[in-house]
Formats: structure tokens, C-alpha cells, sequence
């Protein structure tokens, strides 16, 4: 088999602390592939050692602290929020660009392992991610040069691979989703062939690194106390603290007791911790994460469902025996583990070969027209050369629906009795039948004769219809031209939001008193783009770098 050639789609849990990358084997099981050092996880951490080696993984954590200006770590955190994530040799990178780094990496170990070129992905995210962190997502694969068949929230992504393994009678499941820098939970109805997610909730500040911090703390207070040190760790004694520190949570989640070892400035300690001691200075943290579970039940209750069946464990940090224990005392469910670090990449895996089966139908049907460039369809994929994808039986899992819900709300500034205001046209936690939601208001032209209109939409987690102008949640605007330019004062113009599954946002607008679509560049839709983020030409420009970049690495 050439290099070349791909017969596999494969699903990618791009994480906040360690990502993996997932395919369905010839017998329809959802396999992770380990990287070249032998693990099933690879750490999200990128270190610019120099132009041309650029350092993936391990190496690369166990330096983040030696090298803070020429390392990245938790740049999950700043997708689509910053379009900077480290200066390397005068030039700024992005956090997308950052990204596109971890996923090479995957993607070429992987590719030793199965002998299969990594080109059709699905990529996973955070319930709670709207659609500048999706985008951002989205752009990271294809700045990487994969083709992005979508994106999937992680715990829908693992409640398909917990759906995948046996039948399911209906139930209502809360997915407690804990990884190493972000929190989610997520309830939704479930069965053998249905999935619908009620709703969700998060904290994208909040994951396992906090609770290494707690204890890099304490480890630290303790050491000076034991040898009466009082200076500062210098850069080798915090990098140690902090690997020492996630060690000796790990190790935890074995045993009562573990010791760990410091040494700063000539002196030297071995430091008992308990488990005991962990869940008592890190019980603020899990009770934050008890609160938004509290928070999304009451949601759900709301919604009808008004018992949760099951609890879901997904992400690494859920390992720590005071989650299942909390959830336990707290609800009266014993928790699920459904391998916490790798469910979510394999349903990520299973949800590819949906999705890409679905768009091999519609490129055959294409090609069966003489494959016509003006009808091509519009789907991801490669359309230029012959895809194949190894199937075997129960490979694709049966057809499972997937019914979303929105995970932000999206409001469009009007002015009401002279005054600026959002007014959200599409509320959080609303159901997305056949993977999208469609809404439309109506407004009234602010000036007679007015040429157009602009379109200012900000994404944001209020529930309420209008609030106040805030421009923290400003997500992007959208000039569109009036057809007839004499209208009064008043004059009625429809406003529809349609939001798809992976949080891409689409504007349309219609002068009614003269039934005419509104345009926007000559087009009678507009997709947002967000403020000050990556624009399509940003992505090819990076996507040509990158493949240079990597080129250069490789060589």
C-alpha cells in the first residue's frame, strides 16, 4: 500500500493536557493508536526548540518549565479566544497553529504504526465550546493539512462509543466530563439507536492541572517546613515540583499513601502525602464541579427528564477515587468508567465512519453525474481521487441518531426605545433536530432610506431574551445591503440565525414589504467570522506555511 493511501478515517481527541488519536479496525472495533514512544496518550505540548525542530509530546513536557518562552502548554484554552499563543524567533504563532503541531504529531505516529496515510478526521471539543473555539478547531486540522470531516462534542463522542458497546433501553445519562484543564457535564437522552443531548454546562478553566497545583503547593510548604528552607525554587526545582506533583496524584488513585521526593538549593526531603490529605486541599475544586453538575440537573429537570439513570465518567482526571466517590454520596448512582482517556477518541472514531459514509454517498452520486465541478457537493471531503475505507462487520454501529442541543446563545444588537440591547434569538440548551437550528425574528429598519444594515451578533450563556450590551461576548458582524434603498423608517426585515451542529453560525435577512432576500458580498447569507480570529485566507496562508514548516522538521 502506497503512503499515500488512506483506509481508514479516524477520530482525534485533541486535548487540553494529553491527546489520542482513535480509528475502527476491519472488525468494527474502536482501536486507539499509541505514538512512537509507546503510550496511548500523547501530551498537548509543543516546544519551538529551534525553526526546523519543533518538539511534540513528552520531551516536550517534561522541559515546559526549563523553556517557558519556547513552549506552549494548555493551548486548548486559548482556541478562539486569542489569535497569539507564543512569539518563536520574532514571529507570533496561533493558537490553531499551535495545535495543527499536536496533530501532525498524532497523525505520523499513527501512520507508522497501521501503514495508512491520516488524511479524513473528526475532531473532538467541549461541550461548552461556541463557535469561535469550534472554528478555531476546525481551522487547526486544516492548517495541518487534514480534511476536517467535523467536529464532535466529547461527551456525545463518548456517549456514542458507551452506546456503541451494547444495546441500550431508553435512559437519561449525565456525562461528568474532567480532564486535565477543562470541565463539562452534559445530560442526554439515550438508547440503541438514539442519542439527545438535553443539556450541558462547563468550566473551561477547570481540570486536573488545578488540582496539581493544590498540591504543588502543598508539596512545596511542606518541603520548606521539613529543611527550613526559605527562598524560591528556582526554575529545576519547580519543574521537578510540578512533574513530581502529577506523579503523586496518579499514584493516588492506587494507593493510600505515597512519598515523594524534593530536592531545591542543596536540600533534600521525602514527603509523605495520603489520600486523605489530597481530597481535603483539593475539595474546593470538586465541589465547583458538583455545583455545575447541580446546576445542569435542575436544566434538565426543567426539560422533563427528571431522573438521571446513569453517570458517565469521561476524561483522565475522572481516575481520582474522590470523583466517583463524590458523585456517589451526592446522587446515589455509582459512577460508570468507561475508559475515561480513550472513549472519547473512539467515539470520535465510530462517529467518522458515519460521517464519512454519509459523504462517500453523496461524492458517489456526484460522480455518477460526470463529476462536474458546478455540482459538486457541499461536504467535506476529497473529491479528487478514490477513497477507500476498510469495513467490517458492525463498523458502522447500527445508524444512531444524534439530536444536539445549542451549547451558547446567540443574540443580534437592537435598539429598543432608543436604546442598544442584545436581543438573543437562539437560547442555550435548544434542541438541534437533524443537527441544526433555525431562528427568525423580526425587526424594523432604525432609518428611513438606510442602505443597509449591520449585523453585530454576540455569543453568550444568558438565558434571558434581551440584555445589555456587553462587548466581552461580541462574536462578529455582517454588513448586508438593502435591495430597495428607500425604505421608511420601520420598515420590517426578517432575521434568521441558523446554527449547524459544530457551532458555525449563518446569517440570512429578507426585506418583507418587498419580499427580497438581503445580500451580504453578493451573497444572500453571511457565515460570521469572528473578531480579530483566523479569516479563510489566514488558514490557507498558514496551511502552505505549516506544510513547509513541517517539511523542514522532517528533514
Amino acid at each position: 500500500m502506497s503512503k499515500e493511501d488512506s483506509k481508514y478515517v479516524f477520530g482525534i481527541d485533541l486535548g487540553t493536557t494529553y491527546s489520542c488519536i482513535s480509528y475502527v479496525d476491519e472488525t468494527g472495533r474502536a482501536v486507539i493508536i499509541q505514538n512512537k514512544e509507546g503510550t496511548d496518550s500523547t501530551p498537548s505540548v509543543v516546544y519551538f526548540a529551534s525553526p526546523t525542530n519543533i518538539v511534540v509530546g513528552e520531551i516536550a513536557k517534561d522541559t515546559a518549565t526549563l523553556y517557558p518562552d519556547k513552549t506552549v502548554s494548555f493551548v486548548k484554552t486559548l482556541m478562539g479566544k486569542t489569535d497569539f499563543a507564543i512569539e518563536v524567533d520574532g514571529k507570533a504563532k496561533s493558537p490553531e497553529e499551535v495545535s495543527a503541531h499536536i496533530l501532525t504529531k498524532l497523525a505520523l505516529d499513527a501512520e507508522k504504526q497501521i501503514s495508512s496515510k491520516v488524511k479524513d478526521i473528526i475532531i473532538t471539543c467541549p461541550a461548552y465550546f461556541g463557535h469561535k473555539e469550534r472554528t478555531a478547531t476546525i481551522n487547526a486540522g486544516e492548517i495541518a493539512g487534514f480534511n476536517v470531516l467535523g467536529v464532535i462534542s466529547e461527551p456525545t463522542a463518548a456517549a456514542l462509543y458507551y452506546g456503541c458497546m451494547k444495546e441500550q433501553e431508553k435512559k437519561t445519562i449525565l456525562v461528568y466530563d474532567l480532564g486535565g484543564g477543562t470541565f463539562d457535564v452534559t445530560i442526554m437522552s439515550i438508547d440503541a439507536n438514539n442519542i439527545k443531548m438535553i443539556c450541558s454546562d462547563g468550566n473551561p478553566e477547570l481540570g486536573g492541572k488545578n488540582w496539581d497545583e493544590v498540591l504543588m503547593g502543598y508539596l512545596e510548604s511542606e518541603f520548606k517546613s521539613q529543611t527550613g528552607f526559605t527562598g524560591e525554587f528556582d526554575i529545576y526545582a519547580q519543574q521537578n515540583l510540578r512533574l513530581e506533583a502529577e506523579k503523586a496524584k496518579r499514584r493516588l488513585s492506587g494507593v493510600e499513601t505515597t512519598l515523594v521526593m524534593l530536592d531545591a538549593e542543596g536540600k533534600r526531603a521525602a514527603i509523605e502525602v495520603t489520600r486523605a490529605i489530597f481530597d481535603e486541599i483539593t475539595s474546593d475544586l470538586l465541589h465547583q464541579t458538583i455545583t455545575i453538575t447541580d446546576k445542569a440537573i435542575e436544566i434538565a429537570k426543567g426539560e422533563g427528564y427528571a431522573t438521571i439513570d446513569e453517570i458517565l465518567l469521561v476524561g483522565g482526571s475522572t481516575i481520582m477515587v474522590q470523583v466517583p466517590e463524590a458523585l456517589q454520596k451526592k446522587y446515589g448512582l455509582e459512577p460508570k468508567i468507561l475508559e475515561p482517556a480513550a472513549a472519547v477518541a473512539k467515539g470520535a472514531a465510530h462517529y467518522a465512519v458515519d460521517v464519512y459514509n454519509d459523504n462517500k454517498k453523496l461524492i458517489d452520486m456526484w460522480r455518477e453525474k460526470g463529476g462536474k465541478d458546478a455540482e459538486k457537493p457541499k461536504i467535506k471531503g476529497n473529491y479528487d481521487k478514490e477513497l477507500t475505507i476498510a469495513l467490517g462487520p458492525g463498523s458502522s454501529v447500527g445508524k444512531i441518531n444524534i439530536t444536539y442541543s445549542t451549547t451558547k446563545s446567540y443574540a443580534l444588537e437592537v435598539v429598543v426605545h432608543g436604546e442598544p440591547k442584545c436581543h438573543n434569538l437562539i437560547i442555550k440548551n435548544k434542541p438541534m433536530p437533524e443537527g441544526i437550528v433555525r431562528v427568525t425574528d423580526e425587526f424594523g429598519t432604525l432609518n428611513a432610506n438606510q442602505p443597509g444594515v449591520e449585523m453585530k451578533v454576540y455569543e453568550n450563556d444568558f438565558m434571558e431574551t434581551q440584555f445589555e450590551i456587553d462587548e466581552r461576548y461580541l462574536l462578529g458582524s455582517a454588513l448586508f445591503d438593502l435591495p430597495k434603498k428607500n425604505l421608511p423608517k420601520g420598515a420590517p426585515l426578517e432575521v434568521t440565525f441558523s446554527l449547524s451542529n459544530e457551532g458555525i453560525l449563518t446569517l440570512t435577512g429578507k426585506d418583507t414589504t418587498n419580499d427580497l432576500d438581503l445580500t451580504c458580498n453578493g451573497k444572500n447569507y453571511a457565515t460570521i467570522e469572528a473578531y480579530g480570529f483566523l479569516s479563510e485566507e489566514d488558514v490557507e496562508a498558514l496551511k502552505e506555511k505549516f506544510a513547509t514548516s513541517i517539511a523542514a522538521n522532517k528533514s
